[in-house]
């Protein structure tokens, strides 16, 4: 094969590797969703062999929580400027001790570990010796490369292609024109490598322009003091928008900011800020872009130390806001900043306390995604739970020379507060209407109806979807059926004439009302007729019930109720009534009754259940007037009354007297007797006296009295 023939090969073979390995990064994610609604992500993403998505990451905006790890392995002295570096999965800190050299700490698989192993490189035959400021580590094109400012130079470490290997120092020979260099940042400018050096005496910034490889010696660019230096010390390097920036501290107090434009490579120009709010004597700076976010943070070198948050609500070209977080982690003489370094979901920062420790800070991830990462190329859905802004992040190729990040910013809002009300029970046959409330764009119920409020009769569980610009809200509600409670007034019932029937629907009820209108629990009725009552019971629920009450027919009787017995001639007490049975006082049961002797007779006389009673008073004819020795009021109709028996008087006057002679009853009627009260009130069993005085018709100017006691019987 021909020379020129193979090296077309080759070049054909690079340029086909090249493009294989070449990473376009894209996905799609929606700008904003409500809160519980599924986020679908479509990955567009060519290239790349791994793929890490976070939907919840940790937030520089948010504040950190910090921890103070103290002096790992004694080595620390005078600590000053951290780098964070990540080789593959080993995790390493290096920091610049001033009168020790460079440290570096190998933190394992994780910056949210503590030092595992640790070794002082020196001074590197002290060319770096009481003077070690800046630090940065990075590889290029597989082999890693460190650089350190020492006083008025720039030391070059070479450590191959490991992080574990001890490096090879190089002077850069940067002198005179460095004046006590402060600050560095190094970045990767389109294929060129720029660092920024701050020099804290000369009050100047430089740029040292590498070209295509940290090997190369860089071309030194001194811009001065390009916008009001004080001792600038740290610098931080920001793209925002495709242009690049530069923040310096400066003064202790005040801020600046370099603007390159869309390269570093420009002439830039320069402006101070001022002082944002709460810088002391600032000298720790860290910037972190984050999807379309730029934050930082700064340090105050006092004891104890202090951490302060920057904000730029417009962007790095808009006002910066400043605000003092106080001494997070325990910081004692805080100098500097690492870089803020996303590990997985988290990120972390390191910073060094002059005091002689470190401080660890972390971000980490918030826990409001229901999917927290995946290693999918197309991830699974996911929803947020509470609203606010998050970032959805895909590293692809992570920790490979082609690794590629992308980030993009999703809202998420309040879902549409929607409310049914409680869980509620109907009574059968009724309804209730469930109103999902205005002000929704759509609505979609379980029953498949489309309108704001439906109503409902049957048990069941009911949900409904409204839907308000880009939010949806849902709720559901249980219906049940009550077991009402009905009345029952019992079947249709006849009475007795002058008879009293309690009309009881039964328990459990709130309200009644009967056709009386009356709202008691019970009626008592003695007429015929159709009774109803409706009633409510504990859940409202209504019911009814109707009797038909009939009265039997009366019984007619009708005893003779004062006669007399002349002459020993017997007199018949009649008591028939058709259909009747007869109860008399000495038990027989015939319709007459034959009387031979004066005193007091009674019959009850049944028929169809009902019975009557009444009593006849026969007296010896003899005798003008008789009264009984004894009674009893309980109203049984028997013998309730004390009475004198005897004929027609024209003129009639019965007083009774108690025990103490006091006056207690009183009448000038014949028929009227004595109930055994007095004052309305019953009067104690015993014995009573009593005087009777009186005129006979048939003997005109006859009179006669009576006297004597009788007994009255509880």
């Amino acid at each position: 094969m021909k020379p020129g023939f193979i090296s077309a090969f080759i070049f054909l073979l690079l340029n086909i590797q090249s493009a294989i390995s070449q990473v376009n990064i894209n996905f799609t994610v929606p700008d904003t969703v409500c809160a519980g609604d599924l986020v679908r992500i479509t990955n567009l993403t060519t290239g790349g062999s791994t793929f890490y998505w976070n939907f919840c990451t940790g937030d520089a905006n948010t504040n950190p929580v910090g921890v103070n790890i103290g002096n790992p392995g004694g080595l620390l002295s005078i600590p000053t400027y951290i780098t964070l570096v990540r080789q593959n999965n080993d995790c390493f800190s290096f920091i610049s001790c001033q009168g020790v050299g460079v440290i570096r700490y190998y933190h394992g698989n994780s910056f949210a570990n503590n030092p595992q192993s640790w070794v002082n490189l020196g001074t590197f035959g002290g060319m770096i010796d009481f003077s070690e400021e800046g630090i940065q580590i990075k590889n290029d094109k597989g082999n890693w490369y460190g650089f350190v400012n020492s006083y008025n130079t720039m030391i070059r470490l070479n450590f191959g292609n490991s992080l574990w290997n001890m490096p090879n120092a190089t002077n850069l020979n940067i002198s005179p024109a460095f004046n006590m260099a402060h600050g560095l940042a190094l970045v990767n400018d389109n294929g060129n490598w720029v660092a920024l050096v701050a020099c804290s005496l000369g009050n100047s910034l430089f740029r040292l322009n590498f070209g295509n490889s940290l090997a190369n010696s860089p071309v030194v660019t001194n811009f001065g003091d390009i916008a009001g230096f004080t001792s600038p010390k740290a610098v931080c390097i920001v793209n925002e928008s495709s242009s690049w920036y530069a923040l310096l501290i400066t003064g202790n107090t005040t801020l600046a900011r370099i603007s390159f434009g869309t390269t570093l490579l420009n002439a830039p120009t320069g402006k101070n800020l001022g002082n944002p709010g709460g810088l002391n004597t600032a000298v720790g700076l860290t910037l972190l872009r984050d999807c379309n976010s730029t934050t930082g943070y700064w340090t105050d070198y006092i004891d104890p130390g202090q951490l302060g948050k920057l904000t730029f609500p417009s962007g790095i070209t808009g006002p910066v806001t400043g605000q003092v977080l106080g001494n997070v982690g325990n910081l004692s003489q805080s100098h500097s900043f690492s870089e803020l370094f996303r590990q997985n979901d988290t990120l972390f920062a390191y910073i060094t306390n002059r005091s002689g420790s470190i401080t660890r800070l972390m971000f980490p991830p918030c826990n409001n995604a229901t999917v927290p990462s995946s290693t999918s190329y197309n991830p699974p859905p996911f929803s947020y739970n509470s609203p606010g802004t998050y970032n959805v992040r895909l590293i692809v190729d992570e920790g490979l020379p082609t690794e590629t990040v992308l980030c993009k910013p999703i809202v998420v809002g309040n879902s549409t507060p929607l409310n049914l009300g409680p869980d509620r029970g109907i009574c059968p046959g009724a309804s209730t209407v469930l109103d999902a409330g205005a002000g929704f764009g759509s609505y979609l119920w379980s029953t498949g109806e489309t309108t704001q409020s439906i109503i409902v009769g049957n048990a069941g569980k009911y949900w409904v979807a409204a839907r308000s610009s880009s939010c949806t809200g849902t709720d559901t509600v249980n219906i049940s059926i009550y077991s009402p409670v009905h009345p029952n007034l019992k079947p249709d019932t006849a009475i007795c004439q002058g008879q009293k029937y309690v009309l009881n629907p039964g328990q459990g009820f709130n309200s009644l009302l009967w056709n009386n209108g009356e709202t008691s629990g019970t009626i008592a009725v003695s007429a015929g007729g159709q009774y109803w009552v409706h009633t409510l019971d504990k859940n409202n629920c209504a019911g009814a019930d109707t009797v038909l009450i009939t009265v039997r027919p009366a019984i007619n009787l009708q005893l003779v109720h004062d006669t007399a017995i002349c002459s020993n001639v017997p007199v018949i007490l009649h008591a028939t009534v058709p259909g009747a049975r007869y109860l008399w006082q000495d038990g027989s049961g015939d319709s007459l009754f034959t009387v031979t002797d004066p005193g007091i007779y009674w019959v009850r006389v049944s028929r169809d259940s009902c019975a009557v009673q009444d009593t006849s008073y026969v007296h010896d004819c003899s005798v003008s007037l008789y009264f009984p020795n004894a009674f009893t009021p309980n109203g049984d109709g028997l013998n309730d009354y004390f009475r004198g028996v005897g004929p027609q008087f024209s003129e009639f006057k019965l007083i009774i007297y108690d025990r103490w002679g006091q006056e207690i009853f009183t009448t000038n009627n014949q028929e009227t007797g004595w109930d055994g009260t007095f004052r309305g009130k019953p009067c104690p069993a015993g014995e009573y006296s009593f005087i009777a005085t009186f005129r006979l018709f048939t003997n005109t100017g006859t009179s006669g009295a009576e006297h004597g006691n009788v007994t009255l019987l509880r």
